[in-house]
């Protein structure tokens, strides 16, 4: 285009383009194109209005001008307010020329002196100068404002992350299994036994199940005892032995009492004690019932005073049987105990071999007298129970009913292994075809005494189908004892609920809010699905109501699908996703994204301040058709 126009063609484009501002304000649309001999210049107009402006609410009190007038009170500053709102058409993009006219200037004259108002126009660029405002005045009577780079534009929030995700509020849902998307969330349970009933066994074997154990079936045979006798000092050594020489414990300890030969004794009428160990059972086995110990003493004394009495110490704990007045010769003493004082339930072979046994003695109360035991032994009378081997138990299905994502460990408490017995369990899904923990069919997994959990992560196995096998050995004078089994399995939560973090439009224009698109999975028999709700705030969010594509009783269970129009115009949006599923399965969701525009914003003209001053405080003298209040007019063009 050349640079330098004739005269005539300049005059003849600006009226091009007066003509073409009339026609936006009407909402015409025409180009208008002026042609010389060198160039084509084109002026271009929209389609539709340009911008819509109204009377904004909160307009300046001009009343209070001639409120309560006096002489001190006819000048002052302008009353504030807004003039005008003025919203740009949504598909207008460009610059807009606001221009605002005072269009009674010669009423007001009649009543003002002078009438200065400073006009501010927020968003404009001179809104950003020093003064920020222009003065519309009675010697001035248009204010312009310029609007740059106005324009709609298009937008989306898209969910994909896990921190998206943990943003909102998780309710039965996990987003680290899958980093990035968010499943049903596990939980932890079990089916356990322990052994009060028959009811979760299937079939079994050589055992017996009562009282909350398993136990090899056993017969029993003829009663008999077992002696045992000191072999090593116990805890307490307070008695005076004889020979002076060696340990307290091995002048009691033969077979056949020895009378004076050797002996403790005590010569203080205060009691002392005396324990000692005593050596572990060799023959006995099976059920005990009773521990009887034996003291073989004498006194020097005639008095009939209690001289001496049966201690035993088990499990840390002393007892003493009845306090017995020694004859003068020797004689043979014994205390029994039917179960275990400290327990108060039958004797164990452990607590057996643990036993120390010993006496309390004291003299007769004339002095240079003694009380002496020469012997000390245990006897230990027991029923011989003869085990049968092997023994097993089968269960029934364990999971029956229940909905199961993965089966996970194998816990069992078995109180007593006993050496010369073994106890092993192996497991299945279809009760015909077994295998160890380690996946090696046929297998088994050897316990040891105690509890413990078995993983049984590496068999891979899923669904409502478990059965174990337990098998019982022994070499026919004890039994394992398996008290409690319990299998742990995972199953998926059947709902949960993801609450997505609050989304705010930005903090202009008019928000069009129009597709909802994710990404899912849904196995069978599992589901997601959406509702959206919109407030004008923040805080207005927890209380709006949740909406589907077409209303609140419908959900968005399609990408792609349109938004609901209740939403548009609400700046702050959320989404809420409901899952359910059968237990053993989840859906996934692996991303969303909601698109919308933002439509222009609106912009106010404000009257901020300013001055004036009128003609006099009484309105008899002004002339006629005076008025106080300002008139406007507003216009907003293409730039």
């Amino acid at each position: 285009m050349v640079k330098q126009w004739g005269e005539n063609a300049k005059r003849k484009l600006y009226l091009a383009t007066a003509l073409g501002l009339i026609l936006i304000l009407s909402g015409g649309a025409f180009a208008y194109t002026y042609t010389t001999a060198v160039s084509t210049v084109s002026v271009g107009v929209p389609s539709a209005n340009v911008a819509s402006a109204s009377i904004a609410s909160g307009q300046p009190d001009w009343s209070s001008v001639t409120d309560n007038l006096s002489e001190n009170t006819t000048c002052g500053e302008v009353p504030a307010g807004y003039l005008f709102d003025l919203t740009p058409n949504a598909g207008y993009s460009g610059d807009v020329q606001v221009g605002v006219y005072l269009t009674n200037a010669a009423n007001l004259t009649r009543a003002y002196k002078y009438l200065n108002m400073k006009l501010y126009l927020e968003g404009s660029e001179e809104a950003g100068e020093t003064p920020d405002y222009q003065v519309l005045s009675l010697q001035n009577g248009r204010a312009n404002f310029s609007l740059a780079g106005i324009t709609s534009s298009a937008k989306s929030w898209t969910q994909t992350t896990k921190s998206d995700f943990e943003g909102g509020t998780l309710y039965q849902l996990d987003t680290t299994t899958s980093p990035g998307d968010v499943l049903l969330a596990k939980y932890t349970d079990n089916v356990n036994d322990s052994f009060n009933d028959q009811s979760k066994i299937a079939s079994s074997y050589n055992v017996t199940i009562s009282s909350g154990q398993v136990t090899l079936q056993y017969s029993e045979g003829t009663p008999a005892t077992e002696t045992l006798r000191p072999n090593a000092a116990g805890d307490k050594t307070a008695l005076t032995q004889y020979p002076a020489s060696g340990a307290n414990w091995d002048k009691v300890d033969e077979a056949s009492s020895d009378g004076d030969s050797t002996y403790v004794e005590s010569t203080y009428y205060t009691w002392q004690e005396d324990l000692y160990n005593i050596g572990n059972h060799a023959t006995g086995y099976g059920q005990i019932n009773y521990v009887r110990v034996y003291m073989v003493g004498k006194e020097q004394s005639t008095e009939t005073d209690a001289d001496g009495y049966i201690l035993i110490k088990t499990n840390g704990s002393e007892y003493t049987g009845t306090q017995t007045d020694f004859t003068q010769s020797y004689a043979t003493y014994y205390y029994q105990w039917n179960t275990n004082p400290q327990t108060l339930s039958a004797w164990t072979w452990s607590e057996i071999d643990a036993l120390q046994a010993g006496v309390g003695l004291r003299r007769s109360r004339p002095s240079a007298q003694w009380t002496r035991v020469t012997q000390v032994y245990v006897e230990v009378n027991y029923t011989p129970l003869n085990y049968s081997s092997p023994g097993r138990i089968t269960s029934i299905n364990l999971l029956s009913g229940k909905t199961v994502y993965s089966i996970d460990n194998f816990y069992y408490n078995a109180s007593a292994i006993p050496s010369g017995t073994t106890l092993k369990t192996q497991y299945s899904t279809d009760n015909a075809t077994w295998y160890n923990s380690s996946g090696t069919l046929n297998g088994w997994d050897t316990l040891s005494p105690g509890s413990a959990n078995i993983s049984l992560a590496t068999l891979g196995w899923s669904g409502a189908n478990f059965y174990y096998r337990a098998e019982f050995t022994s070499t026919g004078s004890d039994t394992p004892v398996l008290d409690e089994i319990r299998v742990y399995f995972k199953s998926y939560y059947t709902s949960g609920t993801l609450t997505s973090s609050a989304y705010d439009g930005e903090s202009y224009g008019n928000w069009d809010w129009e597709v909802f698109y994710f990404t899912i999975n849904e196995p069978s028999s599992t589901n997601i699905q959406f509702q959206l709700r919109s407030a004008a705030t923040e805080g207005g969010l927890s209380s709006a109501t949740w909406y589907g594509p077409t209303g609140t009783g419908d959900y968005y269970t399609t990408s792609g699908t349109a938004i609901n129009s209740v939403h548009n115009g609400d700046r702050w949006i959320q989404y809420r996703a409901d899952f359910t599923g059968p237990g053993d399965a989840t859906p996934k969701l692996s991303d969303t994204t909601i698109t919308y525009t933002v439509a222009l914003t609106s912009y106010v003209v404000e009257i901020i301040g300013g001055g004036y001053c009128l003609i006099s405080d009484n309105t008899s003298e002004w002339a006629p058709g005076w008025s106080t209040t300002p008139e406007f007019f507003c216009e907003a063009t293409q730039r």
